[in-house]
């Protein structure tokens, strides 16, 4: 019966994929080093937690004590970074377009134009770094060192002339360049012997060398660029099925290639986030987790029977995260948290000035220029840009990092690799519990924009209320309203008396959802889709202005405070306060006046509530980032597989003997 038992929990135990997320010097690297170098002996006594949770930690030692100790069970480590770089190698397309960007620059602001040329004065830097064969830009890079940052409306015609030299240059190499010369570029990244046989691996060469031959010459070079880039792709993916162990090594040697190169100061955090951003930008928004999926898939295949655990450090952009939930059930983002305080001491003590840990974490977090934090994706590019905040919002485990301590990451670690093994083992904590609650609350949510639950307790730990943030009862949500049903039914009461006049004659409504004169046409409409529009941000674009005045909806805290309130509840003074997001400053004033003496919260909410409300004046506020399990996996690590008492039953009954 014992191996029936086994073969249940089989799947769990074979494979396993961790993605790791969080602000830079948060301590993802930290945890994947845990990881990687597998189960090593841990205190499992917190002195910060109640006694039944101190049982519970010496239930998942004991587990994790005998479970993780082989070397199988070690974790291996993929750094998108790393790939980032392989794909800034592969593809001369991602110059080319940056090239390109400048072109577009020189009619725009002159601070674009500055941006672009630094820019490209870093991506020459970090070519030459990283041995990249430049020649075609050689002559570019060279008028680009030459170029007077402080003069520089007065170079642009300059600036333009090398622009169509290189393009022309490039051009003309790639519409000269055959099927050989794409099989030497491919061995040469690769670092192959000339000899590999291409054919194995059913390369379509065919139309290369012919394409475009009755077209114009743009449509060749655009053609044979996206050609190329197939071809490339498709060896790629080919390469890492028929050799894994190969490109397991190509990955490898490219990764310890980099890190050699971060160690000698050669390479900072700032030319990673650069690299990165432009690959981004300028690829398929899924070829990085594509590329990380290839060699998931050859860590896999070169496993054989034993088990394949695999750890991502660390993701940055919230499709990535999508991508991996869902490619496999086996997937868990891990989100690793340290306060501000603690992330700075981290990178000043590894040589970091403030300065450039402030511009690593606007850039992760998808600040502005103004240091506004985008809430919207405004262009193609922001969905391919670094957003921490939308990465810890779609985490499923949330580790805390700040005390510097290995045995407290031990304890969190192995207590959620254990239940991904094994479901059940231990019930979830208070928090949790709790959390789950305000997180199913947020889906209630008809706010367009973003979604917040929020749960009350009172001062004994019993649920009181329960918020998302949503618009007052009786009125219907943006979700649920609609662009076209305003602009052509005025006797609805879904809308107010000011959007049926002024607001609705503006033209910052008509033409949010299209430009065209016959709105049907829609690409809202052609789907499907309920064009819903948010009042604030209309508004806001009428009055040129940003302000939150306008929101339609309760925030979440804000509702669940008003719900205790409304029933003649008055025991929340002394209770706690649990919320998908941080209070804003408004709902933190509430919260103090109420008499709440805990906050936890998963996402922290940009503004300075804690400095200016909860640490002031005569009652304390205790402030948590919450660590545990949300979510679906809250689901799956909690729920057991089937009875544990039947599972200890069937382990240790003997067998009659026949």
């Amino acid at each position: 019966m014992k191996n029936k038992v086994r073969s249940i929990y089989k799947n769990r135990e074979e494979f396993i994929v961790l993605g790791l997320t969080g602000k830079t010097g948060s301590g993802c690297s930290t945890v994947a080093d845990i990881l990687k170098n597998g189960y090593k002996e841990y205190n499992p006594v917190d002195c910060t937690l109640a006694n039944i949770q101190s049982r519970k930690a010496e239930i998942i030692k004991k587990f994790a004590s005998k479970f993780f100790i082989d070397d199988d069970k070690k974790f291996k480590i993929i750094k998108p970074s790393t790939i980032l770089i392989m794909l800034f190698l592969f593809d001369n397309k991602i110059i080319i377009e940056k090239i390109a960007s400048l072109f577009d620059s020189l009619d725009k602001k002159e601070e674009n134009l500055k941006k672009e040329i630094i820019e490209l004065k870093e991506i020459k830097k970090i070519a030459e770094i990283l041995n990249k064969d430049v020649e075609i830009f050689k002559e570019f890079f060279e008028f680009i060192d030459l170029i007077n940052i402080e003069n520089i409306k007065n170079q642009e015609d300059d600036i333009l002339k090398e622009i169509k030299k290189v393009k022309e240059l490039y051009e003309k190499k790639l519409k000269l360049e055959s099927k050989e010369d794409l099989e030497k570029e491919i061995k040469t990244i690769l670092g192959t012997k000339d000899n590999i046989k291409l054919e194995k691996y059913k390369l379509d060469f065919k139309e290369y060398k012919i394409i475009g031959e009755n077209s114009t010459d743009k449509k060749i070079i655009k053609d044979k660029i996206d050609l190329k880039r197939e071809i490339f792709n498709d060896f790629i993916k080919k390469y890492s099925k028929i050799n894994s162990k190969r490109f397991i090594k190509l990955y490898t040697r490219s990764n310890e290639k980099i890190q050699k190169l971060r160690e000698e100061k050669k390479l900072s955090t700032k030319d990673l986030q650069l690299i990165g951003d432009l690959v981004r930008e300028y690829v398929d928004i899924y070829q990085l987790p594509n590329y990380c999926n290839y060699l998931i898939k050859a860590y896999r295949n070169e496993s054989k029977n034993k088990s394949c655990y695999i750890a991502i450090d660390s993701l940055k952009n919230p499709f990535e995260i999508v991508f991996f939930k869902e490619r496999y059930s086996a997937y868990y983002t891990f989100s690793i948290h340290s306060k501000d305080e603690t992330i700075e001491r981290r990178l000043k003590d590894l040589g970091y000035s403030s300065q450039e840990i402030e511009g690593i974490h606007k850039k992760e977090q998808n600040v502005d220029e103004k240091d506004k934090q985008k809430g919207s994706l405004d262009s193609s590019k922001d969905f391919n840009s670094q957003n921490i905040t939308e990465c810890i919002q779609r985490s499923d485990i949330y580790i805390d990092n700040n005390q510097d301590k290995k045995d407290t990451l031990y304890r969190q670690i192995f207590r959620y690799l254990s239940l991904i093994v094994h479901p059940g083992l231990i019930t979830p904590s208070k928090d949790e519990l709790i959390m789950q609650i305000a997180l199913n609350a947020k889906f209630n949510s008809g706010c367009i924009s973003r979604q917040v639950g929020a749960v009350v307790l009172n001062k004994h730990g019993s649920v009181k209320s329960i918020g998302w943030n949503e618009v007052p009862e009786g009125q219907l949500p943006c979700l649920l309203r609609s662009h076209s049903e305003l602009l052509n039914n005025s006797t609805l009461n879904f809308y107010s008396k000011y959007e049926k006049s002024d607001f609705k004659s503006k033209d910052s409504f008509k033409y949010i959802f299209s430009t065209t004169k016959q709105p049907q046409y829609k690409e809202s409409d052609k789907l499907g889709l309920n064009d819903s529009f948010c009042f604030k941000s209309i508004q806001n674009e009428i009055d040129g202005q940003k302000n939150q005045v306008y929101t339609r909806s309760l925030h979440a805290e804000e509702n669940a405070f008003l719900q205790a309130s409304k029933y003649g509840n008055s025991e929340i003074i002394g209770g706690q306060l649990f919320t998908t997001a941080s209070p804003c400053f408004l709902c933190a004033k509430k919260a103090y006046q109420l008499g709440i003496k805990r906050v936890v919260y998963i996402e922290a909410y940009p503004d300075i509530s804690n400095e200016q409300v909860f640490e002031i004046g005569s009652h304390d506020i205790e402030v948590v980032h919450f660590r545990g399990a949300t979510g679906l996996a809250y689901q799956k690590l909690y729920e057991p597989i089937f009875s544990y008492k039947d599972e200890l039953k069937a382990l240790n009954k003997k067998e009659k003997r026949v």
